[in-house]
This record gives C-alpha cells, structure tokens and sequence, in this order.
C-alpha cells in the first residue's frame, strides 16, 4: 500500500493515510498546496481502492497512474486515473501558480483518455508524459514524449515565466518534440533530457 504521513515541526505525526486494495500501491511524489492541502502521485495495480468521502479509484489495465487531492485533515477531495491497458506511472506532481497541477511520468498503453476530449498515444513502447490539470482536477492539455524505445519523464515543475520544465531520460534513437525542436540520443542506451515548455504546453527548447 502507498502511505501519506503527516508530521509537525518537531516531527510528531498529526495524521496518516494508506492508499491501496488488494494488489501492489505506491506513491512517487507528494506536494504541499496553496490551500494548505497535499497533492499526491503514483501508481496503483489493484482492481479498485476505496480513499473515503465517498471516492474511489478503478484500474483501467495493469498497472495505472493516480493523483489524489487531500485537504490540509488529510480527508480526500478528489482523485484521478490515469491509465490504459498497460504499465502507466506517475512520477512526479507539484502545483501551478494557477491553483492547477503539472504531472509528469510515463506510459505503456497504447492510448490513454484523459477526459475533455484530451488522449495520448503512444509512439514506441515506453513514452514519457506531461498532464496539466485545473485546480479541480480536470485535464486541460497533455504532451506526449517518446520515441521507438522506451522514454521516461522523472521531473516536472513550473517556471517563473509560467511555463514548465521537465527532466528524465531517453532511449528512442531521436524524439520529435514538435515546433521544429528534436532530442537525439547520443550513445547506444539512455541520455538524458531536459525540456522547456510554455504555459499552453508547447515546447520552447531541449537538452539532450
């Protein structure tokens, strides 16, 4: 199960959470928000969690994505899925000046719904991801990084222009990125990346 702990100042615990079903749970990230809450991100393999309030998560494949949004008492406020048929992690989460979220990780599913009429589609095997979300979890756009191999998206976090900037690393021999801008891979395994996007998701220049 993935966990959720709360500590103060002198590091004596306020609250805790356990997140998980029948299967193998794990958190990757976790945030503090604007509102005094949590933002959380990882990945689940149950069928089903219960999270309370009345919200519960449902797999869609193998192994799915998740952010969940906890208030400052630790009590749930909503939570999303994000996943296909197969392996989808959530890596990273941190909020957005606009009370939003950024989200970054990777996916195995051919294609995966975010909702809004927002989809990603797989390029290669693995291919890193970008989600950004309203303050009521609601998709507004997404980015697909990838490749023919396996591409991964570790780090996300906003910039002072309102853009973002996301690190990870690739194997896909080059990755289109769009706007004209490409990663090529230097060696014969995985390089690193660094990318910069502006506030809408399109992207402004790469390091490979």
């Amino acid at each position: 199960d993935g966990m959720i702990i709360k500590y103060n100042a002198t590091g004596e615990v306020e609250w805790a959470e356990g997140i998980g079903g029948t299967d193998s749970e794990q958190i990757e990230s976790v945030a503090e928000t604007s509102d005094g809450g949590y933002i959380v991100g990882g990945y689940f393999k149950s069928s089903s969690i219960d999270l309370g309030n009345g919200i519960s998560l449902t797999n869609k494949g193998n192994l799915d994505g998740m952010i969940i949004k906890y208030n400052a008492a630790g009590e749930v406020e909503w939570a999303e899925v994000i996943g296909g048929t197969n392996e989808d992690k959530i890596n990273s989460v941190s909020e957005t000046s606009d009370g939003g979220y950024i989200v970054g990780g990777y996916f195995d599913s051919s294609r995966i719904e975010l909702g809004n009429g927002i989809s990603l589609t797989n390029k290669g095997y693995e291919d890193g991801m970008i989600i950004k979300y309203n303050a009521a979890g609601e998709v507004e756009w997404a980015e697909g990084i990838g490749g023919n191999k396996y591409d991964y998206i570790e780090s996300v976090a906003e910039t002072s222009d309102g853009g973002y900037i996301v690190g990870g690393y690739f194997e896909s021999s080059s990755i289109d990125l769009g706007n004209g801008i490409s990663l090529t891979n230097k060696g014969s395994y995985s390089d690193g990346m660094i990318i910069k996007y502006n506030a809408t998701g399109e992207v402004e220049w790469a390091e490979g």
